[in-house]
């Protein structure tokens, strides 16, 4: 305990997993080609990533963030685990040293490491190779060797990027290579991809819920021949809330500046926002739009129905219909109207299912005279603007909504 304290005072840099006090030295001490990622699971269920740094049959040198001393159990593979203890007087920092104490392999326990499961812990992977081809005829080994080799080499790639999750699946059995192995995946969606994949003999791409609803799965079927295929998992959970939480923050971004810019006449909403507006008041008249006659027809039945208070304002609230019909028309292909009276409120609902304006285009699209793209509302959208007490507008890949609001002539009552 001594050692390791003056270690850590006069030589820091010094690594644990070459001195001699932190494990016992000799010819059974060896470190991995790489550090071995693992998680320690305590008795309470608590989790802790580890790197297996050095190690023998009956010691691992670890890196982790477990606490020390402490009992934990280390999942190497679905019939492999081991049960450690830390050491509190050996190693400094987050370098420790850990006892094995018990090896649970399929029914049965050890002491100790056996020698298969310690050269599988220690050897290269060329090492690893060379005893899995010896096991087949001579004339195959090359063929062998070249195989494992292009097969560990992707499995290692992937397994290095950590993105997702990598599996094989052969004859009914799916094989983790490599990535995150604890994605809870639900099993008979991805084996209906992977089957449909191998079915139609080409890549297959679905996207996954899990069943309470909390995480999003993009999945990735691949067939590699008529009895196996490879499985590529990615949780995206957090890049849609990503992208969300961006989204919310870019829109708060415009709608301020756009209030800013028309006096707070202009107001960008979300459906959510505006579906209040679509209920309020009593209808007075509807209809649909799917060519250029129905704009002119549209006009004449709102100009028709017009309450007195509002035939002051008569030319600029058909004005509106009709620049947001046609808006409808060439972006949309249609759209429906509405018109609803609410005390002294006009209010014109122009909606269409187009695939809306992008939130890059808004500003241009709502305040630029004269700029139109194949998604904006082009100029029509600067007379909508002048005529209107206020105006709503919401749009995404599910269309576009338009509120435009007057306000009845007597009095000059404002919205």
């Amino acid at each position: 305990m001594q050692q390791c304290r003056q270690c850590n005072q006069k030589t820091p840099e010094r690594s644990c997993p070459d001195c001699d006090y932190f494990m016992t030295p000799g010819s059974l001490r060896r470190k991995p080609p790489s550090p071995i990622g693992i998680n320690l699971v305590a008795a309470d269920g608590r989790r802790y990533d580890g790197r297996i740094l050095v190690l023998n049959m009956m010691e691992l040198g670890l890196e982790t963030d477990a606490p020390v001393p402490g009992k934990y159990r280390i999942h190497l593979h679905q019939n492999l685990s081991l049960d450690v203890a830390g050491v509190p007087t050996r190693g400094k920092g987050n370098i420790r040293l850990f006892d094995i104490l018990t090896v649970y392999r399929d029914q049965e326990t050890a002491t100790r490491l056996s020698s298969d499961e310690y050269a599988l812990l220690t050897g290269s992977t060329g090492d690893f190779i060379e005893q899995v081809s010896q096991l087949v005829p001579v004339h195959l080994q090359k063929l062998v060797k070249e195989r494992l080799l292009a097969e560990i080499q992707n499995s290692e790639i992937l397994k290095a990027m950590q993105i997702g999750s990598v599996l094989r699946y052969e004859r009914g059995r799916f094989r983790h290579l490599g990535g995150q192995a604890d994605l809870e995946l639900p099993p008979e969606e991805i084996e209906k991809l992977i089957h449909k994949a191998i079915r139609q003999g080409t890549h297959c791409r679905e996207l996954i819920v899990s069943s309470d609803g909390k995480r999003v799965f993009d999945l990735h079927g691949i067939p590699l021949d008529p009895y196996s295929g490879g499985l590529l998992a990615f949780d995206i959970t957090e890049i849609i809330h990503k992208e969300r939480q961006m989204r919310r923050q870019e829109m708060l971004a415009y709608q301020e500046a756009i209030a800013a810019v028309t006096n707070g006449r202009l107001r960008l909403s979300t459906r959510a926002e505006i579906a209040s507006l679509l209920s309020q008041g009593h209808e007075l008249a509807r209809g649909e739009v799917q060519k250029a006659a129905d704009v002119a027809l549209a006009r004449s039945k709102l100009r028709s129905i017009l309450p007195e208070v509002f035939r002051g304002r008569q030319h600029g609230i058909c004005l509106g219909l009709t620049e947001a019909l046609t808006n409808a028309l060439k972006h949309a292909g249609g759209g429906e109207w509405v018109a609803r009276q609410d005390d002294e409120v006009l209010r014109v609902i122009v909606q269409d299912h187009g695939q809306g304006i992008k939130l890059k285009d808004l500003p241009k699209a709502t305040l630029m005279q004269h700029y139109s793209t194949k998604e904006s509302l082009g100029s029509g959208f600067t007379l909508m603007l002048y005529y209107t007490d206020e105006l709503y507008l919401a749009t995404g890949n599910s269309g576009t909504t338009l509120v435009l609001n007057f306000c009845q002539v007597a009095g000059q009552k404002a919205c």
